[in-house]
C-alpha cells in the first residue's frame, strides 16, 4: 500500500483522509505536515469471520499484493416470528407529509414536514394527544434530517444549511460550508454536531454557535447520506453511489471500507446493541453491519422489501422502515433474524424511525400524514409478524404532470414518479421502472443530490 501527502486542507482548517478499498484495516504511512494523509490501496488485511444467518465478507490478499479478493455471495434470509405488536397511528393535525423523525431532549417525538407547505418542524407527546408546529426558513425541499443535540434542542438538516429549533418554538439556522447541500445528522463524541455533504462529497462539523468546519472525502461520486457515532468515538456514515461505508475521526481522519454486494446504496446507519454498524442496503435489499475493523455481514429481508431509515429499539434489535409496496417496519436481530410487520393503513410511505423515550418504536408516514407509534415490542400485541409478499398497490390513482406530485413512495430521495406512457398521467411506483417526466431540476426528486432534467427526454438524471 503506498502513502502520500497532499495538501489540501478542510474548509477553515486541515484535514487527514485515511482510505482503504478492502474489507480489512487499513495500514500504511502517515502524512506528516499541515495538509491532508492519504492512504490510498485496493486490499488490506482480513478481519472476517462467519455470523449467525448472514454472509460474512473479508479479504484474502495482503497489503503488499494487488488486490484482495473478496468472498461475495447473495445474502441469505433468516425470517423469524417476531413477537405481536400493537400499532397506534395520530394523524399529523397539519398536511406535512412527515420524514424525518427523532426523539427529542424535552420528551417529545420530533419530526420534519418533508412538505414545503409549510416548510417546517413538529413534536407530539409520547402519547400521541398534542401535535406542535413550528415554522421555519422556507426551502425548496423541506428539511432533510433531526436529531437531538446536546444543548437542549433538536437539530435538523436543510437546503444549504442547518438549524436547531428549541423546544419553545424559537429557532436559528446556519449556512453551510460553500452553501452546499446537507444530509443526515448526529451528535458527536466532541460535542460537536456532525452531518454529512451530499452533493460537496464532504462530512462536516458544526459547534453549538453554528460555525461548520468540513473535511473532504477521497475520490469522487462518494455521496455521504447518513451519519453516526460508532463505539470507537468516530463517526461512521454511508456513500451511498460509492457503494461505500466511511468512518472520519474528530480530527478528520477518514478511512473507507467497500461493501460487498455491488451498488447496494447503503442510506440508513446506527449502532447496534452489539457493539457493530448496522447499515441498510436499500437496493439490494438487505440489513447489514460492518464491525469497527471493517468486516461485514449481510443478512436478505424476507419479502425483498427496500430497506430505508433504522433506529435501535429498548428490545435491543434493529428496527427499519420499508417504504413502497412492502409498506411495513421490518426487526432484525443481533444475529441477523428479520422479521415484518405491515403497516395497518396502506401506502403510507414510510421513512424515519426513532426508539422513543417511551420505549416504543415510532415513525413517520409521509404518504398519509401520520405519525406511528409500535408498542408491545416484547410481545402481548394484536399484530403477527408476516410471512410472504407483502407488497400492495398504489391506491387511489394520483394524477400528475411531473415527478414531485407524486408523494408516495420508492425513489431513494423520496417519492414516486409521474409516468406519461399512457394518459392520463399518473403516479406509479418506482419500482416498476418507469422513468417518469420532468421539465426542469426542480421537478426532480434528487434535485437537492445534484439530479437535472433533461430538457430532451424529459428524464432526470438521478431517479435512484
Amino acid at each position: 500500500m503506498n502513502g502520500s501527502a497532499a495538501g489540501a486542507g478542510g474548509e477553515t482548517s486541515g484535514a487527514g483522509v485515511a482510505t482503504s478499498d478492502s474489507g480489512g484495516v487499513n495500514s500504511g504511512p502517515t502524512a506528516a505536515g499541515s495538509g491532508v494523509g492519504v492512504m490510498t490501496g485496493t486490499s488490506g488485511s482480513s478481519a472476517g469471520g462467519a455470523s449467525t444467518g448472514g454472509v460474512a465478507i473479508g479479504t484474502t490478499g495482503s497489503a503488499a499484493s494487488s488486490g484482495g479478493v473478496v468472498s461475495v455471495m447473495s445474502a441469505p434470509v433468516m425470517a423469524v416470528k417476531g413477537p405481536d405488536v400493537t400499532f397506534t397511528e395520530f394523524p399529523v393535525p397539519t398536511p406535512s407529509s412527515p420524514g424525518a423523525i427523532c426523539a427529542g431532549p424535552d420528551g417529545r417525538i420530533w419530526f420534519l414536514h418533508q412538505s414545503t407547505a409549510p416548510s417546517a418542524v413538529g413534536a407530539v407527546t409520547i402519547d400521541g394527544a398534542t401535535f406542535s408546529l413550528y415554522r421555519v426558513n422556507i426551502t425548496n425541499l423541506g428539511p432533510t434530517a433531526i436529531t437531538p443535540g446536546p444543548d437542549g434542542n433538536v437539530w435538523y438538516t436543510k437546503q444549504q444549511g442547518i438549524g436547531k429549533a428549541m423546544p419553545s418554538g424559537a429557532f436559528t439556522e446556519y449556512g453551510a460550508p460553500g452553501g452546499m447541500e446537507t444530509g443526515g445528522i448526529v451528535k458527536g463524541p466532541d460535542g460537536n454536531m456532525w452531518y454529512t455533504e451530499p452533493v460537496a462529497e464532504r462530512i462536516a462539523k458544526s459547534t453549538m454557535a453554528g460555525v461548520s468546519t468540513d473535511f473532504p472525502l477521497p475520490g469522487t461520486m462518494r455521496t455521504p447520506f447518513d451519519i453516526t457515532v460508532g463505539p470507537d468515538g468516530n463517526l461512521w456514515f454511508t456513500e451511498t453511489t460509492a457503494n461505500k461505508i466511511g468512518r472520519i475521526t474528530p480530527a478528520g481522519m477518514v478511512t473507507e471500507y467497500s461493501i460487498p454486494t455491488p451498488a447496494s446504496f447503503p442510506k440508513a446507519i446506527t449502532l447496534g446493541p452489539d457493539g457493530n454498524l448496522w447499515f441498510v442496503e436499500h437496493d439490494a435489499h438487505n440489513i447489514a453491519r460492518i464491525t469497527p475493523t471493517g468486516t461485514f455481514a449481510e443478512f436478505g429481508i424476507p419479502s425483498g422489501g427496500r430497506p430505508y431509515a433504522m433506529a435501535l429499539g429498548a428490545d435491543g434489535n434493529l428496527w427499519f422502515s420499508e417504504p413502497g409496496s412492502t409498506n411495513a417496519i421490518g426487526r432484525c436481530t443481533p444475529t441477523g433474524g428479520i422479521s415484518e410487520y405491515p403497516i395497518p393503513t396502506p401506502n403510507t410511505e414510510v421513512a424515519g424511525i426513532t426508539a422513543g423515550p417511551d420505549k416504543n418504536i415510532w415513525f413517520a408516514e409521509k404518504g398519509v400524514n401520520k405519525i406511528g407509534r409500535i408498542s408491545n415490542l416484547m410481545g402481548g400485541g394484536n399484530v403477527p409478524s408476516a410471512t410472504g409478499p407483502l407488497s400492495t398497490p398504489l391506491t387511489p390513482a394520483v394524477m400528475c404532470t411531473k415527478d414531485t406530485d407524486c408523494v408516495d413512495s420508492g425513489k431513494a430521495c423520496g417519492g414516486d414518479v409521474c409516468s406519461y406512457k399512457a394518459t392520463p398521467h399518473v403516479c406509479v411506483l418506482a419500482n416498476t421502472g418507469d422513468p417518469g417526466w420532468c421539465t426542469a431540476a426542480a421537478d426532480c426528486w434528487c434535485a437537492g443530490a445534484g439530479a437535472t432534467c433533461d430538457a430532451t427526454t424529459h428524464h432526470c438524471s438521478r431517479t435512484e
